[in-house]
């Protein structure tokens, strides 16, 4: 996350209407989501640690085997990444999304996605969530490379689904952030914060 990248929200109040920006999870969120993620991937390793050849080419294995599957979700996990989100918008309305990528240190790719114009909450919910399918996806791959591949095969594949959930840190607080407010609110994803518009609820007597 870029310096210039806001966290949290900030939200304001006028003329009846609300309006909030959401941005990149705060600490409170951030700090025990990636801590249990951190952990669950350090258990995986111990476990594939434990199925590789107990030979004096081990620990070279093992550093092989986690460099090639870091570079295979820094580049195809997060071009995957990228385009699920942006599966939600189907036929005309695919015109609206906008991806960008960008290279880290060459070898590390990054990018995100926008969209123009208002978003329904269901859409802006479905695009936002759509990743989660890659970490089922690296599951299931698992699951069915365990029945004839090496016994590492697992714990890696999901080790893979482990860093896409944590790939998904700011959408899954943008979730958390935009439930309050539902189908009430107009969104507009930027691709670095989102903005929500959503108008009071009358009291009783109908008044704002």
């Amino acid at each position: 996350m870029g310096k210039n990248n806001m966290q949290g929200t900030i939200r304001k109040r006028r003329c009846g209407f609300h309006w909030m920006r959401i941005g990149f999870a705060e600490r409170s969120f951030s700090i025990p989501y990636l801590g249990a993620l951190i952990l669950i991937i350090v258990l995986l390793s111990i476990w594939i640690v434990g199925e590789l050849p107990k030979n004096g080419l081990r620990w070279a294995l093992f550093a092989a085997v986690y460099l090639t599957s870091g570079l295979i979700y820094s580049n195809l996990g997060v071009w995957l990444h990228e385009h699920l989100h942006c599966l939600a918008y189907r036929g005309g309305e695919k015109n609206r999304t906008t991806i960008h990528f960008s290279r880290r240190f060459f070898l590390f790719l990054d990018g995100h996605y926008q969209v123009q114009g208002p978003i329904d909450y269901r859409t802006n919910k479905r695009a936002l969530f759509a990743p989660a399918f890659l970490a089922a996806a690296w599951v299931l791959l698992g699951i069915a490379g365990n029945l004839f591949l090496p016994g590492w095969w697992l714990p890696v594949m999901l080790t893979l689904a482990a860093l896409s959930l944590m790939d998904m840190i700011h959408d899954f607080y943008m979730l958390l952030k935009m439930k309050p407010v539902g189908d009430k609110g107009k969104y507009w994803d930027t691709g670095k914060y989102m903005e929500v518009v959503w108008k009071e609820e009358p009291d009783c007597q109908g008044n704002l």
